[in-house]
Formats: structure tokens, sequence, C-alpha cells
């Protein structure tokens, strides 16, 4: 049986692989006193030990494993113990004689064992042990979905952590270069090489890029903390994440979809509804099958009555029978029940078809946005390097005083926003990567293979 710390487990050995290319050296921080530095996997892990989602689904899963066990096909043993004491007053009159008794004491004591056990109801406890273990198997399954969605959502906000810092280490490279052109354009400016006005011009860009660094810093702050939250750590916990975000392989739509219709878990999950449904219906009809249990047991019983003609009585022994009982009419109520189970298993079937044509036409929507965002990658990559040799080239060139600082500007302007939309296009790709992989079931499906 599939325990949540299975799948912490799996988590564990299966995510590093395909998800991210770790470095244990640079970024670190203090997190409760400890300098401390974490990749995916350690995040996943944390997640899944300390979110509230995942507790709750384990204690479902808990109450459904308990539900699941052999009792339907265990008798009842009971044992009876009773003592009573009386105290009567009576007064009789019998052909003219009055009798009267005062203070009359009764004493009664009984005592026994039973056992009560069903031999046959139409194979209900059969269909009722069945289905106690196919819900928990869906118990299995939605708590499987619950990690999933964890795996997915941390590992989206760690990505954005990591896109967060290249941003900020890009808005930082900027700042550093305004902040050289403005010392250029200062001792120019005193050296009477150029007019005030460039030198104003600088200063007017130093401050924009000086506030796009505080508001890039801000953002990060602020990815950070949606990922604590996730796994539910210290929200002011920050620059514990220095990592780079690698693309899986190529993923291919026929492949993805034989995988999405095997080991999508929703699917799964509409499917041992279909079971659950079946047994249902199994379930109904024993009810037009006669039940027989069995009795036995063995009776003690004492009785003292000392003013009575019979002043002592006791009696013991065992006992055993056989009750067989058939419903012959019960207003159609079992006719009622199969019908409606048989209407409810239809139902759930067409509920699979449902899921099944929504989830692949998800699929195909997301494969051609996973696609597309391949190609954007590759156009941004290029894009991006084009940028920075033509601002390296540009900042020879002010440097030489044969290029202006507005015209150096507009490199650095192009370089920045180059990087920004390569930091955004391979994010995008990794999010739909994940999706791709969460919809195909491949997020556990790896180290099950």
């Amino acid at each position: 049986m599939m325990k949540i710390y299975t799948i912490h487990l799996i988590l564990l050995f299966m995510i590093a692989p395909f998800y991210v290319s770790a470095q244990n050296e640079g970024i670190t921080d203090t997190i409760g006193g400890k300098q401390v530095q974490m990749n995916l996997q350690q995040c996943i892990e944390k997640a899944l030990d300390e979110n509230y989602s995942i507790k709750i689904m384990h204690t479902a899963e808990q109450i459904a494993d308990n539900n699941a066990d052999i009792s339907p096909f265990l008798p009842t043993v009971r044992v009876d113990l009773q003592q009573s004491q009386r105290i009567n007053n009576t007064k009789t009159v019998n052909s003219g004689t009055t009798r009267e008794i005062s203070a009359a004491q009764n004493n009664s004591l009984s005592a026994g064992l039973g056992i009560t056990w069903r031999l046959f109801d139409g194979l209900a406890m059969f269909t009722n042990y069945e289905r106690a273990n196919e819900l928990l198997a869906l118990g299995e399954l939605n708590t499987k979905l619950s990690v999933e969605n964890l795996v997915l959502d941390v590992s989206t906000a760690y990505y954005n952590v990591i896109v967060q810092h290249s941003k900020l280490d890009a808005a930082k490279h900027s700042l550093s270069l305004s902040q050289e052109r403005f010392t250029e354009a200062k001792d120019k400016y005193m050296l009477g090489v150029v007019s005030g006005l460039d030198m104003q011009q600088s200063k007017l860009d130093l401050n924009a890029d000086s506030s796009d660094y505080m508001k890039q810093k801000e953002l990060l702050k602020a990815a950070y903390i949606t990922l604590n939250m996730i796994m539910n750590a210290e929200l002011q916990d920050e620059m514990y994440v220095n990592d780079s975000i690698m693309l899986g392989e190529r993923m291919y739509l026929n492949e993805l979809k034989n995988q999405t219709v095997r080991n999508n878990t929703l699917l799964e999950i509409a499917r041992k509804q279909q079971t659950v449904s079946a047994l249902d219906v199994k379930l109904a009809r024993a009810s037009y099958f006669p039940t027989l249990d069995f009795s036995g047991g063995y009776n003690v019983s004492r009785a003292k009555t000392p003013e009575s003609v019979t002043t002592y009585n006791r009696s013991y022994g065992p006992y055993l029978g056989f009750n067989i009982s058939v419903n012959v009419f019960n207003r159609l109520e079992t006719r009622r029940a199969v019908r409606n189970a048989k209407l409810q298993q239809e139902q759930t079937s067409l509920s699979y078809s449902e899921a099944e044509l929504q989830t692949l036409a998800d699929l195909a929507q997301l494969y051609n946005t996973y696609e597309n965002n391949l190609q954007i990658v590759n156009f941004e990559n290029e894009s991006t390097q084009v940028a920075m040799e033509n601002l390296d080239a540009a900042l020879e060139k002010y440097k030489l005083g044969t290029l202006s600082g507005i015209e150096f500007r507009e490199f650095q302007r192009s370089y920045i926003n180059a990087n920004d939309r390569r930091l955004s296009a391979i994010y995008q790709a990794k999010v739909s990567e994940l999706e791709l992989l969460m919809l195909s079931g491949g997020i556990m499906q790896e180290n099950e293979d």
C-alpha cells in the first residue's frame, strides 16, 4: 500500500534527474541561525513534511485504511450479565383466606455468552470488503494527486526565484554600467570634454537603474515569500537558492498521449470511481437474496424467591440455532436501489469519458504552448547573445568617445530587454514542461518505471 512516506522517498530519488542542475557553490545566507542553501529536491521534501493539505489527505487515507479490514466476515460475540433484587409487599385472598407478605425479597441472576455470525447475505460482505479496499486505493490516488500538485507549485515557485535572482543580477550589472557611465561623464564634464547635459542625462539613467534595481529586489523578496508559504517555512527566509534552470529532453505528443491515458492521476481516480460504482450495483442486488445467520452460546440463570411456592430456580446450558430471512416485499426499495446504482454507474462512465476528452484537449493545448516556448527560447538566447556582444562593443566605443551616452543607453536597454525576454521564455518553457509531466503522470511515473 502506497503511503505518504513512500511518496516522500519516491520524490527524493526521482526529482533531481530531470528537474534541475544544482550548483553547490555560491549564495548562502542565514536561516534559523545557520548558513544553508536549498535545492529543489530539499524544498519539495520540506513542503511534503510541512504542507497542511498533504497532512489532511494523509489523515483521510488513514481513515480509509482503518475501514478496509476483515470485519464484515467476523462474528459478533457478546457477554451478558444481569442481577436484580426486588422487595415486594403482597396480599392475596383465596376462598376466604387472606395472606399477606411484607418485604418479600426476590433475587435473580443471569449470565450468558453468545455468538452471532452471518453466514450468507447475498455476497454483500465480500462486496463491502472489496469496496472498502477500492476506497482505500481511491484515497491513495487523491493523496498522490495532492503531492503532484504540491510538486508543481513548489517547482514553479522555485524556478521563479531563480528567474528573479537572474533578473536582479542583470539589474545590478546594468546599474554598475550606469554608475561607470555617470562617473565617466562627470570626469569628462570636469575636463570640459562633454556638456553638462550629457552628465545630467547619465545621472537620470543612473537613478532610473537604481529604482529598477530596488524594484527587482522587491520582486525577488516576493518570490521567496511565495515559495516559503508553500513550504510552510519562515516567510522572511531568503537568499537560499542558487541554481539554474535546465530544460529536460524534448517531449513528443504521441508518447505523451499514451502516457496520459495510462498514468494521469485524475483519470486513474475516474477509473477507480467506475469500479466503486460497479460494486455499488452488486451491493444493491445483494438485497434480493436471503440472509442466513448462526447463533449460539451458553446461558446460566438463577432465581431465589423465599416467600414463593417455588423458592429456588436454576437453569444452565448451551444453545444454538440458525435463522434464515427472506425479504419478500419491501415496497420495491431494492429494485429502486438497483436502478439508481446502475444509473450512477452509467454516470461515472460518462464522467470518465468527459474527463479523458478534457485531459487530452488540455494536453494538446499545453503541448502547443510547450513547442512555441521552446522556439522562443532559441530566439531569445540568440538575441541576448547578440545584445551582449553589441553592449560590449558599445561600451568600448563610449569609453573612446566615439559613441554618445544616449546611443550607449540604447544598447544598454536592448540588452536588458533581451535578457528579460530570455529569462521569461526559459521560465515559461520550464513551466510548460512541468505541466506536461504533471498531466502525463510523469512526475511519479519516472521512479515507478
